[in-house]
């Protein structure tokens, strides 16, 4: 098991997922409100900076238009931007992108996102998930040239959410607050008491209470209600 799989040992990966689609879904509301309003201004970039993940947009013909500071930070060697085209080292990853863009560009009528995501492989670390969002019809970019959105869920340790904020939230106390922190980015309270200091029993108990004030049984559910504050 590698390192970076350790990391998740006591998280689910599927809270990451469902994390990045409600954050997804929160700032979509965002860019169309952006979109629709008449002193909104219409460059690409600029609306996608608003995005709160990594994230391309995409031409009709595939040809990447924009892409975020994000999505910049998770490129690498497994995956990266070539003359416009977004490249993965991964054969079958690449493939089913590919397969997803030739889709787009020759389907007349709208067409629905994929309901898995493509798993990119990396060496040496968790995978990157990909979805492609397609605009159509009322649903369109501020600029006309996009046809679609890439989102990129680089699986792995993220930075958790700031102490303040979970305390104000769920009324937390500083020292709950700083385990949450510690907690979303899936971390253990045996890892959690190591970096604060504190006994392996306080780091539960303050767990406990945590899961008492946030309304969540398991840690999967706790993970993913905190990364959502922002």
């Amino acid at each position: 098991m590698t390192p970076y799989a350790l990391c998740f040992e006591e998280a689910d990966l599927v809270a990451e997922e469902k994390r990045i689609l409600t954050a997804f879904t929160r700032s979509l509301i965002e860019i169309a409100a952006l979109s629709a309003s008449p002193t909104a201004a219409p460059e690409s970039a600029n609306a996608l900076n608003i995005l709160r993940q990594p994230a391309v947009l995409l031409d009709g013909d595939g040809f990447v238009v924009e892409s975020n500071v994000a999505a910049n930070s998770v490129f690498n060697n497994d995956i990266y931007v070539r003359d416009r085209r977004v490249v993965i080292r991964d054969a079958g990853a690449r493939a089913k992108l590919q397969s997803l863009i030739v889709l787009l560009k020759d389907s007349a009528a709208p067409i629905a996102p994929a309901a898995d995501p493509i798993v990119v492989p990396r060496k040496d670390r968790l995978p990157v998930l990909l979805r492609v969002w397609p605009f159509d019809g009322a649903a369109r970019w501020p600029s006309r040239e996009v046809r679609s959105l890439l989102t990129l869920n680089a699986l792995g340790p993220k930075p958790g959410p700031p102490a303040e904020i979970l305390a104000k939230t769920f009324g937390l106390t500083p020292s709950e607050a700083r385990l949450g922190c510690i907690i979303a980015r899936g971390a253990g309270p045996d890892t959690a008491a190591q970096e604060l200091k504190i006994s392996r029993e306080t780091a539960r108990n303050q767990l406990k209470s945590i899961f008492s004030k946030t309304g969540t049984h398991r840690q999967s559910e706790l993970v993913a209600l905190l990364l959502q504050v922002q």
